[in-house]
């Protein structure tokens, strides 16, 4: 049978919370409890020696509740956001030996062996939690709420689980955002995209705390409407958006945070470029909120270029490992940085949720039909235009006739990263023209990088006020100097290049 579910992660015990700041809640909305069971489920995932399962991101366990098995197979669907779309193939056991070829052969890929695979299975982890189900009624539609708590393991390591999966059993799929909304509003949740069976395969293999990069370009065709392309854009940022968020809570590394923060920018970025087209009272809402979010992230910049200065692969490590007093100021204020703004409990910030939520909503709605013309249209009939319109304001603010310095450079990375995210968005219509257009703008973009942790740097050889600074000073002067330099002609191959749209 399909699937359609929306998972939360909660950052405590799950039922808990919901029993006291949610169940409550309830009646008043007009939502009816048709049942609710407590359940203890054990449940151990199976693989082969080669990993098919986990190769073809499908999951197969054997579930016991009570004396009873059921084994289960979810094959690879698709995650929009935190909304789960799958297939899911259940049949009963008489006890807990697994037995692939009691699924039905539609179940499987094409060419699988399923005897041969079933000859060489063997447990890799296992989930076992408590679950508190609950059916309830929200107008004609029928949902099932699940909380699970307990832990995923292995036999060398654990981790918890603390979920929470709203799954449509029948009726409108807006019923599940209904209730999501209520949960976000009531205690701190987190949209998830993790199965239980990835975070057993995490705890498996060992987490790689990697970041996932984007393409050079979305993926379009000439035949894309526009509406397509905007929800296209809008999955892309939050999948990369939920990725890394997990990625962080998971290792603690703040490079993932720019990947957040970047996610909440192409977002926004998107939500801009397509408005004029699709503008309904729903997509102005969510441009409101992510204006207001993205500032949250803005401290972001700062971090990252601390982080820059402070690592030993970057082009500052040489000079700053003879100035440890500087090093430690720099180190302070990155720690500070992520004392104040605690990364963690943004993720779980109700405006985050919400967000994602209402941005899900939205290209499962598309409200622009109801009062928007031309969303039907091929995006291709309105790129050539705004493109057109980013690359007049870089020519307006950065003229060739006009010398750029530091400050003239901060004042206009802000509108020249939108740009760079339009064309982002739509370079992919001119695959045979757009040649390498980008290559000196993102070699400007990476010149800014520098620039900023150069001009921290300045102030905190200033702010931290240690003796024997002169030398690192003059040296940050000349790597300042000699930057622009390079900058500026960058800009100006940047700006001779020919348009491709």
């Amino acid at each position: 049978m399909s699937e359609i579910e929306l998972k939360f992660v909660t950052g405590d015990n799950a039922h808990h919370a919901f029993s006291q700041r949610v169940l409550p809640l309830f009646e008043k909305n007009s939502i009816q409890v048709n049942s609710h069971r407590e359940m203890r489920l054990e449940n151990d995932y199976y693989d082969t020696d080669k990993l098919d399962f986990q190769n073809n991101k499908m999951g197969f366990r054997v579930r016991g509740n009570n004396g009873e098995y059921e084994q289960t197979l979810k094959t690879n669907g698709v995650v929009s956001g935190g909304l789960h779309k799958r297939m899911e193939y259940n049949v009963s056991l008489d006890n807990s030996r697994p037995d692939l070829t009691l699924f039905e052969a539609s179940a499987w890929p094409q060419d699988w062996d399923v005897a041969a695979k079933n000859t060489r299975l063997s447990k890799q982890f296992s989930t076992h939690f408590t679950r508190n189900a609950y059916v309830v009624s929200v107008g004609e539609s029928v949902v099932e709420i699940v909380l699970d708590c307990g832990e995923a393991s292995t036999e060398k390591a654990s981790s918890p689980i603390n979920e929470i999966e709203l799954e449509l059993m029948s009726g409108d799929i807006n019923s599940l955002f209904t209730l999501a909304v209520l949960i976000n509003d009531n205690m701190p949740v987190r949209l998830s995209d993790v199965s239980k069976a990835a975070q057993g395969y995490q705890l498996l293999h060992g987490f790689n705390a990697k970041v996932r990069h984007l393409p050079d370009f979305l993926a379009l065709e000439d035949t894309t409407t526009t509406e397509e392309a905007f929800s296209h854009a809008v999955q892309t940022a939050l999948a990369h958006w939920q990725h890394h968020e997990h990625v962080f809570c998971e290792s603690g590394s703040i490079k993932m945070l720019a990947e957040v923060a970047k996610s909440v920018r192409l977002l926004l970025q998107s939500v801009s470029l397509y408005l004029p087209v699709l503008q309904c009272p729903e997509l102005l809402a969510l441009h409101k909120k992510l204006v207001t979010h993205a500032q949250k992230w803005g401290w972001q910049d700062d971090l990252q270029s601390l982080r820059y200065l402070l690592s030993k692969k970057s082009m500052f490590n040489k000079t700053l490992s003879k100035h440890p007093a500087v090093v430690s100021y720099l180190q302070g204020r990155q720690t500070g940085l992520m004392q104040a703004h605690e990364p963690e409990k943004l993720f779980f910030d109700n405006d985050a949720t919400d967000i994602k939520l209402h941005a899900i909503s939205l290209i499962q709605n598309k409200p622009w039909q109801k009062v928007a013309t031309g969303f039907d249209h091929p995006v291709l009939d309105h790129a050539k235009g705004w493109l057109s319109q980013g690359w007049q304001t870089v020519q307006q603010s950065m003229p060739l006739n006009k010398t750029m310095g530091p400050a003239n450079y901060s004042a206009v990375e802000v509108m020249l990263r939108q740009t760079l995210w339009s064309g982002f968005l739509l370079g992919d219509l001119f695959v045979e023209e757009r040649g390498n257009f980008r290559a000196p703008w993102l070699d400007l973009l990476t010149g800014i990088d520098e620039l900023n942790a150069l001009l921290m740097l300045k102030q905190s050889i200033d702010d931290a006020e240690v003796d024997s600074h002169d030398e690192v000073r003059k040296w940050t002067a000349e790597k300042l100097s000699t930057l622009i330099r390079i900058m500026e002609r960058t800009r100006t191959v940047a700006m001779q290049r020919d348009v491709y749209w």
